[in-house]
Formats: structure tokens, C-alpha cells, sequence
């Protein structure tokens, strides 16, 4: 769902800028992002190694981001990096929360996809995770607050009856152990690998002389 409403998202602001709807469809796409980040984070085995990855991928995604949207190489920092600069924060968090702070602030200066906002709904993703309450107040005072900013970001709140759906179990599969992992492999690289990949198809579609 989170990987179908990015498309959906990304498609309209490349080719169809103009119809709104597809901008709030995609709306569902980061908050269900977050939330899979914080899962990860509590399920992996090696948070140096999780970091690295994210991190790697934002390298690897700038070129076709940039292409995609028409930015030059440094404008814009796509949302691996939002994601990668995510897992420092709520790992600072827990060492020291004024450390985290500057997570914040770097993503503003360095212009991260959905800025500080994005950094600020990973943390709320966490107090969800540890407390439903907490977390459903946060994100909607965020959801809220991001209306200063720009009008179609409130709609994100429609992804929050879906993640509070998973987070009390009824969305959730189980599977039989398979070696080391309770799902395929192949699953763990899809949004690695997906998320550039269709980046560049819609950069290759757009220079097309026939589009």
C-alpha cells in the first residue's frame, strides 16, 4: 500500500501536477514509511547495518530523484535520507534526547524531502509504538501543524486508522520460520531497490518524445 500510493503520488507531480487527488492519495505513503521504519529498527539485529543501508540507498536514489523531478543535484535530498536521518534520531533519543535535536535542525539546513516535519513524524511513529495514545496525539497536533506549511500534508491522517490497524495485530500475517527470517528474502530489499528503480522509469517515460 505504502509503495502503490507513493507511485501514485510521485506519478502525479511528475506528469499531472495539476490534479490534487493524486498528491492526497499519496499522502498515505510516508506515515506508513515511518511506521515500517520504526518496526524495522526494533526488529533488526545490527542498527549500524540498518543505518548504512538507508544511507547507502539515498546515495544510490539521488541521481534518478533528481532526474525524476527536474532538481539539481543538491536542491533536494530525497526520502532515503529522511528515513536514514529517522534511525539517528530515535537512536540518539534514547542515549541522550538533545543530541536528537540536532537531527531536527539538519534536516531543515539540508533540505531533506518533507524537512523537519519528516524527521518529527518518525519520532511520533515511535511514541506510537510505545504508547497508542501518546502517538495518536502527537501525529495529529503534527498533521495539524503542517498546515502552515502546505494544505494537502492533513490528509496523511488518513494512513493512521491503517497503522493503528497492524499495531493491534489485525493486519498482521504470520509465517513459518524460514531459516533466520519469518518472511522471503527478497522482500527486505523491494523499497530499496523499488524506490530508485521507478524514479528512473518515470525520468525515462517523461524524456520520451511520444509522452
Amino acid at each position: 500500500m505504502a509503495i502503490a500510493t507513493m507511485t501514485i503520488d510521485h506519478m502525479g507531480a511528475v506528469f499531472y501536477p495539476a490534479y490534487t487527488l493524486l498528491r492526497i492519495i499519496g499522502r498515505l505513503a510516508f506515515p506508513i514509511f515511518c511506521y515500517l521504519l520504526v518496526l524495522g529498527m526494533e526488529s533488526t539485529r545490527n542498527m549500524r547495518n540498518y543505518f548504512t543501508r538507508l544511507f547507502l540507498f539515498a546515495l544510490i536514489s539521488q541521481v534518478p530523484f533528481c532526474l525524476a523531478f527536474g532538481l539539481t543535484p543538491f536542491e533536494h535530498l530525497n526520502i532515503f535520507f529522511t528515513l536514514s536521518s529517522g534511525v539517528l534520531l530515535i537512536y540518539f533519543f534514547k542515549k541522550n534526547p538533545l543530541i536528537s535535536l540536532f537531527v531536527v535542525l539538519a534536516s531543515a539546513f539540508l533540505n531533506f524531502d518533507f524537512g523537519p516535519y519528516g524527521i518529527a513524524l518518525i519520532g511520533c511513529m515511535y511514541i506510537l509504538k510505545q504508547n497508542t495514545e501518546h502517538g495518536i496525539v502527537s501525529i495529529v497536533l503534527l498533521s495539524v501543524l503542517s498546515l502552515l506549511i502546505w494544505e494537502t500534508q492533513i490528509y496523511s491522517l488518513l494512513a493512521l486508522p491503517i497503522i493503528l490497524l497492524h499495531k493491534s495485530g489485525l493486519l498482521k500475517i504470520q509465517r513459518a520460520l524460514e531459516g533466520s527470517t519469518a518472511y522471503p528474502s527478497w522482500r527486505k530489499y523491494l523499497f530499496y531497490l523499488y524506490y530508485p528503480s521507478h524514479l528512473a522509469m518515470l525520468y525515462l517515460i517523461k524524456t520520451t518524445p511520444f509522452f
